[in-house]
């Protein structure tokens, strides 16, 4: 079955449209596929009447598209992107250690404010940290404090 420009057009935007709902960034480019497919049926270099032309021109240009954006595009658009998984509001949050940190041994610190309803937490450092130390967070890996002694 032949599709006209105009329906290949109206699919691609359909298609774009969706991707509002959709995480990702990946149905666009099927979306970008179809408008492509619709320009080049317009201008005369894909045949009007041959719908394996036109099928097979959409589903290669929209997998070249999808992967120049995921090869090339996609860094410059996630360069600025700020990483989730580190909550910026525990840094320089102060405690003292309650089970010995050392490097690669992970140990135990007990905040002087409670944060998320939480006290103590698995904690890491690049240094030997004894019970007792006052400690600031200086980052976080997922649900470890990355710490360092306080200075006094």
């Amino acid at each position: 079955m032949t599709f006209s420009p105009i329906v290949w057009l109206a699919i691609g935007i359909i298609i774009m449209a969706c991707e509002i709902f959709m995480p990702g960034f990946i149905i666009f480019w099927f979306g970008a596929g179809g408008v492509l497919t619709a320009l080049f049926i317009f201008i005369g270099i894909i045949p009007a009447n041959s719908a394996e032309w036109q099928w097979i021109f959409f589903f290669l240009s929209s997998l070249v598209l999808l992967g120049v954006w995921q090869v090339f595009l996609r860094k410059k658009f996630q360069s600025d992107v700020v990483d989730i998984s580190r909550d910026a509001t525990l840094m320089n949050l102060r405690g003292k250690v309650t089970v010995k940190i050392a490097p690669g041994i992970p140990g135990e610190v007990e905040l002087y404010t409670v944060y998320h309803g939480i006290k103590k937490w698995q904690a890491e450092s690049g240094e030997i940290i004894e019970p007792g130390e006052e400690i600031t967070v200086t980052d976080a890996n997922g649900i470890k404090l990355i710490v360092k002694t306080s200075l006094k």
